[in-house]
């Protein structure tokens, strides 16, 4: 049995199953395992380090010839990135976190379909008048930044019924093939998986971070914004993040008002902390699947495994 689905016919790809364009973790590497497996590999544009960039983007476009894709942080894209970006010829574009529509054209104009990820119904609504040929439905499940407003299925489903006529990724909480069932169920195309990614050998994060996501569960994971404070990182009003609580977290969660006032004592360590892997102190960003985690492997088996649940989960 083939699981085909709008997302599968639109993209001529053999499985609805998306790599999550994670910033700074979803690389060119990563991008093509997917994607050769008959996936939808993206990589992560993230806060548009140039050089990271140039690199990732060429590795990925020699290393497949299956669609991929690309993942931009709305909110900080310049002209600059993304000319950069569109020069490599993603075959998908993704939109995330702010307002596409100063970009929506261009993309367009090179016949690449635009992915928007929401967070509630009048994002949905809102990107399907803004032109959106896909829609992600990202649940307060899911890991790294978000709103939190809503749960994953809860919000699949209720985008299903504004019949707004667009094929919906769910994401959020989904790791494994019976969560992919389960999406495929409440009336997703497809899914996208983030943190399951991240725990595989192509991600492009240390061994020490992966090894957390294996160690852990959904009960470790907070919805914070202190990693963006001390790192003077300034996201949207309403905006936080999913990670793995730890020392840091334990220290300043509640006191963000604190933090803030001493950020720039505290900014040197945390980056010693993020350059050196140290999760006690850096963040690890993951979602309430990690439950569903249990080892670190290849991206290609990560997904030929979840095909191979879900299919059994949907007879």
């Amino acid at each position: 049995m083939t699981i085909i689905t709008k997302f599968t016919r639109q993209l001529g790809l053999n499985h609805p199953v998306m790599s999550a364009p994670m910033g700074t973790v979803s690389g060119g590497r990563l991008a093509a395992a997917v994607s050769n497996v008959g996936g939808l590999g993206m990589v992560g544009v993230g806060y548009g380090n140039k050089e990271w960039l140039r690199r990732e983007l060429e590795l990925v476009r020699k290393s497949t010839n299956r669609p991929w894709g690309v993942g931009f942080i709305t909110w900080c894209i310049t002209q600059e990135i993304f000319d950069l970006v569109m020069a490599y010829a993603p075959h998908v574009v993704m939109f995330s976190f702010g307002d596409m529509s100063p970009w929506v054209k261009q993309v367009k104009a090179k016949n690449i379909p635009v992915f928007s990820q929401v967070h509630d119904l009048n994002g949905a609504i809102d990107a399907h008048s803004k032109g959106a040929d896909f829609i992600v439905a990202q649940g307060s499940e899911a890991g790294g930044h978000g709103t939190g407003a809503r749960g994953t299925f809860s919000l699949v489903r209720g985008i299903k019924k504004q019949s707004l006529n667009l094929p919906i990724i769910a994401a959020g909480g989904i790791a494994d093939g019976a969560t992919l069932a389960a999406a495929l169920n409440t009336g997703a195309d497809a899914v996208s998986m983030g943190t399951r990614f991240y725990a595989s050998f192509e991600a492009f994060a240390d061994y020490r971070m992966k090894e957390r996501l294996v160690e852990c569960s959904g009960d470790d994971t907070i919805r914070t914004e202190v990693f963006d404070i001390v790192r003077e990182i300034a996201w949207p009003k309403g905006y936080n993040a999913r990670a793995i609580t730890n020392k840091f977290v334990a220290l300043w969660h509640g006191n963000e008002r604190d933090l803030k006032l001493f950020k720039t004592k505290h900014k040197p360590k945390y980056l010693h902390a993020q350059e050196h892997a140290d999760p006690k102190i850096a963040a690890v960003w993951a979602g309430e699947g990690i439950d569903y985690i249990n080892d670190i492997k290849d991206a290609a088996d990560i997904v030929r495994e979840v095909i191979k649940t879900a299919k059994i989960k949907l007879i």
